[in-house]
């Protein structure tokens, strides 16, 4: 029998699919804690990385009918919340984002987006996710580098 505490044991609870959140269990906590992100539907969800969809015409956009700064930078955000609570395989509201740095790379019109988010580091206190916003034609719109920072567990020990 592996000891709770060993290597082996958080190693095992802390790998990709143990535990991990579905896309539909995903979808259903944007329900219910983000109605402002309607628009948005997890595709595919693992421990280490998560495809999202956006309807762009349901988003905010600037003159000139190009989606704003500060929608792109909630899709990435949100994007790599949802892996951070698909990793952890609980709904984990108090995951807080401590940094967000974003790179507008071209001007995404309304349309289909596609954030793709992949876990760089799931650490007890600290997560970092890499997070891709695409439009519609597949060019990159926006990449950016999200932390979180998740609460320990109500037994005083780290996420992972």
């Amino acid at each position: 029998m592996t000891d709770a505490g060993s290597p082996t044991a958080r190693a095992q609870a802390a790998s990709p699919g143990a535990g991990t959140l579905s896309p539909d269990e995903l979808n259903a906590l944007v329900q219910r804690q983000f109605p402002d992100y309607a628009a948005c539907r997890v595709t595919d969800a693992s421990g280490t990385h998560l495809l999202m969809e956006a309807d762009g015409a349901r988003l905010r956009t600037r003159p000139g009918g190009t989606i704003s700064g500060p929608e792109q930078a909630g899709l990435v955000d949100l994007a790599a919340f949802l892996l951070v609570n698909a990793r952890l395989g609980r709904p984990t509201p108090m995951a807080l984002t401590t940094s967000l740095q974003i790179s507008y790379l071209n001007r995404p019109r309304p349309g289909l987006l596609r954030t793709h988010a992949r876990m760089a580091k799931f650490g007890r206190r600290l997560c970092v996710v890499l997070a891709e916003l695409r439009d519609e034609a597949g060019d990159l719109a926006a990449s950016a580098t999200v932390t979180y920072s998740v609460p320990p567990t109500a037994a005083g020990q780290g996420a992972g």
